[in-house]
């Protein structure tokens, strides 16, 4: 169970992610949850993963992945070969090996990837129905992913609308606000979502693009909290303070 989101920027991107394990049996008996392995990975300090998923298959993404990047595919003349191409790797992977598509379920297996083309970075998510990417950009430029998406989404739609006003963030302001929908999921999923949260960004620094795992989380749960009594305290002062009229009486002519 994980719940990861990802945030292009204007500046770079923001991937996220919770740092819960769940053991099952099959696709629906959970025995056991525990921390996990960071589910956000960075490689050749460009390139960030974050995946959805079984282990296994997670382990295998982050083999072509360092494959990918060992062949210059994050420097292809396209960059729709860049992305597919670990689509590819993938998939061929799986069905050399037998995975089987599960009805309804498909692969359950997903991921975010943010690296650099052309100079410009990307944003790209992986469904877990076939693993097929599509490009965060334009008005879409947000994601959540798996058992959390349900609780991220609608919180990421609204960090959208009133904080970043429809438009991509910078790096700063998308690090609070992808910080603020994993805490928003994390408290409220019923099982198999928790903490810490885990945060990376590929941002630019000093002329060259970097990929890190910041270390901010105690600042960002202080925001969080004073913007949250902030909102309470002017939504209560807000209702005091308002002026009402009295309601109009009926007309006893009927007028």
């Amino acid at each position: 169970m994980t719940v990861l989101v990802g945030v292009r920027c204007s500046d770079g991107v923001v991937i996220g992610a919770d740092s819960v394990a769940t053991s099952s049996i099959g696709a629906s008996v959970h025995l056991m949850q525990m921390q996990s392995n960071s589910k956000v990975r960075i490689f050749d300090g460009k390139v960030i993963v974050a995946a959805t998923g079984a282990v296994g298959f997670s382990q295998r993404l982050d083999s072509h992945i360092q494959e990918a990047i060992a062949g210059n595919v994050f420097n292809t003349a396209k960059r729709r070969e860049c992305i597919t191409n670990i689509s590819r790797r993938l998939i061929a992977d799986f069905q050399n090996s037998g995975v089987q598509i599960q009805p309804g379920r498909g692969l359950g297996f997903g991921a975010l990837i943010a690296a650099m083309h052309g100079g410009e970075p990307f944003l790209a998510e992986y469904d877990t129905n076939g693993f097929q990417p599509e490009i965060k950009e334009g008005n879409i430029f947000f994601v959540s992913m798996r058992s959390g998406q349900m609780l991220a989404d609608p919180f990421l739609a609204f960090v959208s609308r009133v904080m970043w006003k429809g438009v991509m963030p910078t790096v700063a302001d998308a690090k609070f606000g992808v910080y603020w929908a994993l805490k928003h999921a994390v408290t409220l999923a019923p099982c198999g979502v928790g903490g810490p949260i885990i945060l990376a960004t590929l941002e630019k620094r000093d002329g060259s693009w970097i990929a890190t795992e910041t270390a901010e989380s105690q600042e960002l749960e202080e925001y969080i909290v004073a913007l949250e009594n902030h909102i309470g305290s002017f939504a209560r002062d807000g209702i005091a303070d308002a002026q009402t009229a009295p309601i109009p009486l009926p007309d006893p002519q009927g007028k």
